[in-house]
């Protein structure tokens, strides 16, 4: 069987922020673990999901938030995105295209076990060509 399911291509372990760290704390993580997303927590619930594109779209180019002080939930996006890791390539692709979205949470069994992003997508089906 041809490996296309979502579980083959989805980034694991998933990285995440406090949603009360700073914006500058958030981005910070993300260049020294070399990721371009990460989920937020508040307590221990998964609430929103905050990227690299958030940082460029609302922190560089708005000039009234302070990475210093403001927090990662001001940037975040919201819900966040669940799509199962049984579910195949072009679900996923599908599913991000109708959202409107680069980054969704994999889910197994209920729980998030990864993420996967556009750039994930690319790789996939640019070998298929």
């Amino acid at each position: 069987m041809a490996k296309n399911l979502v579980k083959d291509f989805m980034s694991s372990p998933v990285m995440s922020v406090d949603s009360e760290e700073t914006i500058r704390e958030a981005a910070d993580f993300m260049m020294k673990k070399k990721v371009r997303a990460l989920l937020v927590k508040e307590d221990k619930e998964y609430v929103g999901i905050v990227t690299k594109t958030d940082f460029i779209l609302k922190v560089f180019v708005n000039e009234n938030m302070d990475p210093e002080l403001d927090i990662v939930s001001d940037i975040m996006s919201t819900p966040v995105f669940l799509l199962d890791s049984s579910a195949t390539m072009e679900d996923a692709r599908k599913f991000m295209q109708k959202n409107k979205i680069g980054h969704l949470a994999v889910t197994e069994k209920g729980k998030i076990a990864g993420l996967l992003s556009k750039n994930d997508l690319a790789a996939y089906f640019g070998k298929l060509v």
